[in-house]
């Protein structure tokens, strides 16, 4: 595969940490950095992420997947993000918290420090691009200022995250817009609003952002880009299409053809998968290994080819919100749910076993025109206390289609999603 380019990518990943009751106090939203005394560990040389981190990554990411895809309607998510997020979270949990997190995180009996390299390895690879590509990572951690965060858990999450960790009072009415214009600044303004309001119960954000931006490695020419039908579901839609004939990369199997497109940094690929005949997306995804279709789908790429082929593809925008609570319960980490159960002890100096995981949202949206693609999520994860012819193919995708956008270095996937209605925004 050549190169990936995305116009935009952003993620962001917050844990709402929250306590029974708070002190109150007032710093007009100030912040004060936390990080004196802790420096993040020298690290050797960069290197991607092993097989069985990347088999790891891979399997949650897929069940992921295939639990969200049983929503309707247009669905995106970014596994990147959330895996990023709950690892952050997990260096917090103790005990039987800690395993059923790993249990979700990686395969039984790998132990927390292997998790913590593999997303260490992972981010400094993605940051290896191009000239010509734009991603960065960021982490951080926003605690009240009353509440005394665990030392080790901070310096853990400054090794493994690079994360940084700054005070400020939650009461202040401008405390929100404070974290938020953090969230803006990180990913150049595609998300403005993740916190709308800060309940007086909580403690703690953990807060990871992810911008991507690249062009195609041969844009579309406006000038083909013209209006025809889209078959939703729900009926035909008229929407704009890009058009391009040349050759492009082409791959078969499992049921369902589809294509790669480059973008110009050669690290990342945008694909679109579109199931054989009248199988619907959902319908292909329910008949692969739900533990494996991540794996499926990056063996459907590696066996691609370049072909001439006259490539129809929607210009679309697209969001999706949805809570995960109930998915990654099914998961198996359904104990960090749980206020009897959940020991996240690790977090606050104390050691009390008084947090527990209430919400995990996540927030998406995507755009594909003519000259890249733009791409940005958010995860918030609150916590409270007690994607023919022999010569020419021809990708026409007037239907429902899977699509995503890979890291061609590890086969890892940054975002993947089901485009159900190009004109749902």
């Amino acid at each position: 595969m050549k190169s990936l380019n995305l116009k935009a990518i952003t993620e962001i990943l917050c844990l709402l940490l929250i306590l029974p009751s708070c002190a109150s106090g007032s710093l007009a939203g100030k912040s004060t950095d936390l990080m004196k005394g802790i420096q993040p560990a020298q690290q050797g040389s960069i290197q991607a992420p092993d097989e069985r981190a990347r088999k790891d990554i891979n399997r949650f990411s897929s069940s992921l997947f295939v639990s969200e895809a049983e929503n309707q309607g247009n669905i995106m998510i970014s596994p990147a993000s959330v895996y990023f997020a709950l690892a952050m979270a997990m260096n917090g949990a103790d005990q039987e918290t800690k395993d059923k997190m790993l249990e979700v995180l990686a395969e039984k009996g790998v132990p927390a420090d292997q998790v913590n390299k593999a997303c260490r390895d992972w981010k400094a690879t993605l940051a290896k691009t191009g000239s010509k590509t734009t991603l960065d990572i960021a982490n951080a951690i926003w605690y009240h200022q009353d509440f005394l965060p665990a030392q080790a858990f901070l310096q853990s999450n400054a090794d493994s995250f690079g994360a940084d960790a700054r005070k400020l009072d939650f009461r202040d009415s401008s405390a929100p817009e404070t974290i938020n214009q953090w969230i803006s600044d990180a990913t150049k303004g595609t998300i403005d609003q993740m916190i709308e309001s800060i309940d007086p119960a909580v403690v703690m954000y953990l807060i990871n952002t992810v911008y991507f931006k690249s062009d195609w490695q041969t844009p579309f020419d406006k000038n083909q880009t013209q209006n025809q039908t889209f078959n939703t579901p729900k009926g035909p839609v008229e929407t704009p299409f890009l058009h391009r004939i040349g050759d492009v990369a082409y791959f078969t199997g499992n049921g369902a053809q589809g294509v790669i497109l480059p973008y110009d940094d050669g690290g990342f690929a945008y694909f679109a998968l579109l199931p054989d005949g009248q199988v619907t997306p959902r319908e292909w995804i329910a008949q692969q290994e739900a533990d494996t279709l991540m794996e499926t789908i990056t063996g459907l790429l590696d066996r691609s080819s370049e072909y001439p082929t006259e490539l129809a593809l929607p210009k679309y925008t697209a969001r999706f919100e949805d809570s995960l609570k109930d998915e990654l319960t099914k998961l198996g980490m359904g104990i960090a749910f749980d206020p009897e159960n959940a020991d996240f002890s690790r977090m606050n100096e104390s050691g009390e076993k008084n947090l527990y995981i209430s919400e995990v949202k996540h927030k998406t949206y995507v755009r594909v025109d003519e000259k890249g693609t733009e791409a940005s999520a958010a995860t918030s994860v609150e916590v409270s206390v007690t994607s023919m012819p022999m010569f020419e193919r021809k990708m026409v995708y007037d239907r429902p289609f899977i699509y995503g956008i890979m890291d061609t270095q590890t086969g890892l996937p940054l975002f993947v999603g089901i485009l159900e209605d190009p004109v749902v925004r």
